[in-house]
């Protein structure tokens, strides 16, 4: 008798084909698309030639972007061949810093000044050639009835607009309608006795407190201040051929930053930030030079001390009101944002040391000068001044004087003064070397570089973030390639 019973031979086979098919499906969908990725995509070479292509474009562009500086960008689009790739680059402007920032040039502030507080050099044929930008001279009273503000018109011409405002209401960087009132930073932490290494010859200072009543002279020589803020009290005069540079940047000195930093003699705490230097002047401080080159650089700050900013010479003021000036108490800018008065600002620098803090300038309104420059020197190169800052001694007056021609001043970026008095007998021997006043230059600039290689029908494309510098420098952001 037949035995019944399950059987499954034959199931095998019919799984097989099940699996034969459903794989067929699958390797047709990935030849299909691995067709569409071969068609879409070039050869390996071709993608490294135009990889190549395109970054070589790339490097090309910033370089002809950081020889043509921060004004703006160096091309709206152009076009090379490279390697035999067609290279298309375009330039877009993303943000840009310029040193104006719209103050007014040149501001007076002694108590019923008249135009005859600005002494302008005779050669120069009239007020609105002497100067650059817009002039504010305080009219009234105790300095709160008036100020009028000399506008530059048309024709290069002045015109006269009498404002209710005292004049520490026209000072500062204009922020929309608005203006702000320069701050002071932070109290610097150490005191400095002067020169404290060497780089050859070359003398370095240290940003800190040079405190005393000596004057600090610097006489002939090399010599560098690092990048930082420096809080004088006692006078600071250069004389006898010196070749001084304050601070890192436009303007080269006989050091820089981090040589000074890792000087064999540099202090620990060197307190070296940001790039360029601010000057403070308190109690008997102000400023001398006879006969040398003097330079500072454009103070771009840090948290820490972000009062400097864009400042180069700041007397510090607790505050005073006379017959002679009025002048408002500073405040101090702090490394959070917040500001305090002057004269309750301290730090200990040491835990448990004795609090410093800053003593306010003692210098005459009438009879004394903040900074007093004298260029009777035979060569430019060392009978200069070139303030790349804000010159800002509401409480003194600003003085330049001179009897030859091969000279150089700039004070671009404004000047605050009681007077200023520029008794400059002869035109410089070159026409661009006197300049006051507010002069407003993009020293610095964003660009988006936006780069492309065509290869045989195919598009590598790259895009790089750079910034550039007034002084050649440069800073890559970002740079992404997709070849």
């Amino acid at each position: 008798m037949k035995r019944c019973g399950s059987d499954d031979r034959g199931s095998a086979l019919l799984m097989v084909m099940i699996l034969m098919v459903v794989g067929g499906v699958i390797a047709t969908g990935l030849l299909t698309y691995s067709q569409a990725v071969i068609r879409a995509r070039p050869a390996l070479h071709e993608r490294i030639a135009g990889a190549e292509a395109v970054k070589s474009g790339t490097r090309m562009a910033i370089t002809l972007q950081r020889e043509f500086g921060p004004s703006d960008c160096f091309t709206g689009s152009t076009q090379w061949t490279i390697a035999g790739a067609d290279v298309t680059a375009t330039c877009t402007s993303l943000s840009h810093y310029t040193t104006g920032r719209g103050r007014v040039g040149t501001v007076v502030t002694a108590n019923s000044g008249t135009p005859s507080s600005i002494v302008t050099p005779t050669w120069a044929g009239s007020v609105a050639r002497a100067l650059s930008g817009d002039v504010s001279i305080n009219t009234g009273a105790m300095g709160v009835s008036s100020s009028s503000v000399i506008s530059r018109g048309t024709n290069d011409t002045y015109s006269w607009t009498e404002v209710p405002t005292p004049w520490w209401q026209t000072v500062g960087d204009l922020d929309g309608v608005t203006r702000t009132y320069p701050s002071l930073p932070q109290v610097p932490s150490y005191s400095r006795p002067g020169s404290q290494a060497s780089i050859g010859s070359c003398l370095v200072y240290f940003p800190g407190r040079y405190l005393g009543t000596t004057p600090l002279t610097l006489t002939g020589g090399t010599h560098y201040f690092a990048s930082g803020v420096y809080y004088f009290e006692r006078p600071l005069v250069i004389t006898g051929g010196a070749q001084v540079v304050f601070g890192e940047g436009l303007y080269s000195g006989c050091a820089v930053d981090a040589q000074a930093a890792y000087a064999a003699t540099a202090p620990k705490s060197h307190e070296i930030t940001g790039k360029g230097a601010t000057l403070l002047l308190g109690d008997i401080a102000a400023l001398t030079v006879q006969e040398s080159s003097v330079r500072f650089n454009r103070r771009v700050s840090t948290a820490s001390n972000r009062g400097s900013e864009g400042v180069s010479i700041r007397t510090v003021n607790f505050g005073q009101s006379n017959a002679s000036v009025t002048v408002p108490a500073d405040s101090v800018l702090l490394a959070d944002g917040s500001t305090t008065p002057v004269t309750s600002h301290s730090i200990v620098p040491i835990a448990n040391s004795t609090p410093v803090s800053y003593r306010t300038s003692t210098l005459s309104p009438t009879t004394s000068w903040a900074v007093d420059v004298r260029l009777n020197g035979t060569s430019v190169t060392a009978n200069r001044f070139l303030a790349d800052g804000y010159i800002f001694v509401p409480n003194a007056g600003v003085r330049v004087t001179g009897t030859t021609a091969t000279y150089a001043w700039s004070s671009s970026s404004g000047v605050v003064a009681t007077r200023v008095e520029h008794s400059l007998a002869q035109a410089p021997s070159t026409s661009t070397n006197y300049v006051t006043g507010v002069v407003s230059q993009t020293i610095q600039r964003k660009v988006r570089l936006s780069v492309t290689a065509a290869t045989d029908g195919h598009s590598a494309v790259s895009t790089a973030v750079v910034e550039v510098h007034a002084d050649k420098s440069y800073a890559i952001n970002s740079w992404v390639i997709d070849p």
